[in-house]
């Protein structure tokens, strides 16, 4: 009798680890929806008198996609980080760059899709991501994602002066680590306003996104529901 009964609780034993094994961290299951708000990106602090343009310190801001916190703000003096895979993307004005090619020694690249951020299920193949110093831009700098209205993830209203995310436009990034995130730009303003809320006075050069983390590897974004 006793043989039997061994052999019971050895069973037993392995349905248990069987089902933590599925629980664990490598479980497939849709990905949680997270948030980074208000990104300083380098404000203006006023307009050169004979030119116009904006006086700013052209820095950016760097942040981690993985922990989703700003790991260099851009009015830190002290650039060390920037040369580290600590962060996954940079925000300088209406620009974005990745952690890699010429902005960083990561592995980062990225691609602007035109789909609703929902449907982006899965990431594109590695050879379709775009990297910083080998893309192409029309009339811009060589970015994963190209500067200027209507060419990336904005448009420009030069009758009341507002920056506004494109709809239906979701950004797919590789993160410094080679792993995979999807991102929706919500706002360029502070306080992430309605865009009938928009003045003047309302302070630009603020991201607010949303986006999901893969942390385990795979291509996979299927978002919670």
């Amino acid at each position: 009798m006793k043989t039997p009964f061994r052999l019971l609780l050895l069973l037993f034993a392995g349905v248990l680890v069987m089902g933590c094994d599925s629980d664990g961290s490598g479980d497939d299951g849709p990905l949680e929806l997270a948030s980074i708000n208000d990104i300083i990106a380098d404000p203006a602090l006023g307009r050169d008198p004979n030119t116009g343009a904006p006086i700013q310190t052209s820095r950016y801001s760097l942040v981690s996609l993985r922990t989703g916190e700003v790991v260099l703000s851009y009015d830190n003096d002290n650039r060390a980080d920037s040369a580290s895979t600590e962060w996954d993307l940079g925000f300088q004005g209406t620009n974005i760059i990745v952690n890699g090619g010429t902005s960083g020694p990561g592995q980062g690249a990225a691609l602007l899709m035109e789909a609703l951020f929902d449907e982006v299920e899965e990431a594109p193949a590695d050879g379709e991501l775009r990297v910083d110093g080998t893309a192409t831009c029309d009339g811009g700098p060589a970015l994963a994602i190209c500067p200027g209205s209507g060419n990336g993830w904005y448009n420009y209203n030069p009758a009341n002066n507002v920056i506004s995310p494109i709809p239906g436009r979701t950004l797919v990034v590789r993160t410094a680590d080679g792993r995979y995130a999807k991102v929706r730009l919500l706002s360029y303003y502070q306080g992430n306003p309605s865009p009938d809320a928009i003045t003047p006075e309302t302070p630009s050069r603020y991201y607010t996104l949303e986006y999901v983390f893969q942390d385990d590897g795979s291509r996979d974004l299927t978002t919670v529901e």
